[in-house]
């Protein structure tokens, strides 16, 4: 009878032994948090990478999905970063897990696959014989957008620099662009082409979606107004601006070509425009005298206003403070030249004549 009581005691201080050390196995594994700094990089139409910090010990199991669906996709892996096949135009939800670790899952992270188009032969790291610098699009009710390009390679994609973000307003009208012809042979007649794809089809097929183009032309800086379509843009994925330039006026917009910059274009409801957005972007921004001699005179602007002024090839002359709503332009050599306004976030770019 003793015996038995004490094989009973024995078995129990041995179930909770057991049991305790099982307990502090989970407790010990689950302190482990879940990987940190994770970062979706090189987006592209059909793939993406995923990183985070590594964990000595361990593999990672990446999960990933369409935002609204139920079934995922999982990856594993030894490395801290891994390529993720996609499809375009789609907003995936990603989280990462260490496996042997048996911690949690990151906090998911989403993102938007971006349009596919098609870029031909230029995309080359070059330097172009020309380029398409300051590009400038005024849009109505809306900041401007500028793009001062350095032209180091033949292809440009700016589609994810927010700086370089299009806005328009569907339906609206006397919208501008306008482009300084830069590089070496910029003395040669040189044609650029603006196209924007309204119908997101992927393409700029349509006359209608052409909107600057100058011809094998000697002028240095062309500019053209055009018409947003009430019906632009009404697909899920944002579409782009494309420029080009090259030196002969035989070209398509998906190439052979000497240079070429994609924009992402985001469009906007007239409706959905604040009333105090609005005004203060209808505040209309003029220089005078033009042409001028010593002073420009510029008006709608506030007092903390800064200026950048460019020469007819894009060239950086100066830049400063506006004083007292003036400029002085007396030191400058006779010719046309561009004055670029930031005033806080919004920026303007005029054209003017030093005489």
């Amino acid at each position: 009878m003793i015996k038995k009581i004490f094989l009973l005691f024995l078995l129990s201080i041995i179930s909770f032994y057991q049991c305790n050390v099982l307990k502090i196995k989970e407790n010990s594994v689950s302190l482990l948090p879940p990987p940190a700094n994770v970062t979706i990089t090189d987006i592209t139409p059909t793939s993406a990478t995923v990183s985070w910090t590594p964990q000595i010990g361990t593999g990672s199991m990446v999960v990933y999905k369409k935002v609204g669906e139920i079934s995922s996709t999982t990856r594993y892996t030894t490395s801290t970063s891994i390529t993720i096949d996609l499809t375009q135009c789609t907003t995936y939800e990603v989280k990462v897990q260490y496996v042997q670790a048996g911690g949690g899952y990151s906090t998911p992270i989403t993102f938007t696959t971006p349009m596919w188009y098609c870029i031909e032969n230029s995309t080359a790291v070059i330097t172009p014989y020309l380029y398409a610098s300051n590009v400038t699009l005024n849009a109505t009710d809306l900041s401007s957008m500028v793009s001062n390009s350095t032209g180091t390679k033949a292809y440009s994609n700016y589609r994810s620099d927010p700086t370089r973000k299009v806005k328009l307003v569907r339906g609206s009208s006397n919208n501008t662009i306008s482009v300084t012809k830069a590089g070496p042979s910029t003395q040669n007649p040189t044609t650029i082409g603006i196209w924007i794809d309204y119908n997101g089809d992927r393409s700029f097929d349509s006359s209608s979606e052409r909107i600057l183009y100058s011809t094998n032309s000697t002028d240095m800086n062309p500019t053209a107004t055009f018409n947003v379509p009430l019906q632009a843009g009404q697909g899920e994925c944002k579409v782009a601006m494309r420029v080009i330039s090259n030196t002969t006026p035989y070209f398509t917009n998906c190439g052979p070509t000497n240079e070429i910059q994609d924009y992402e274009v985001e469009f906007i409801d007239a409706s959905s425009l604040a009333t105090k957005e609005s005004l203060e972007k209808n505040k209309e921004i003029s220089i005078s005298p033009n042409p001028a001699s010593d002073i420009l005179n510029i008006s709608g602007i506030s007092e903390a206003a800064n200026f950048e002024i460019y020469n007819a090839v894009g060239q950086k002359t100066e830049e400063g403070k506006v004083s007292n709503h003036n400029v002085s332009i007396h030191h400058l050599s006779k010719g046309v030249y561009f004055i670029q306004l930031k005033d806080k976030e919004k920026v303007t770019r005029l054209k003017f004549i030093k005489k």
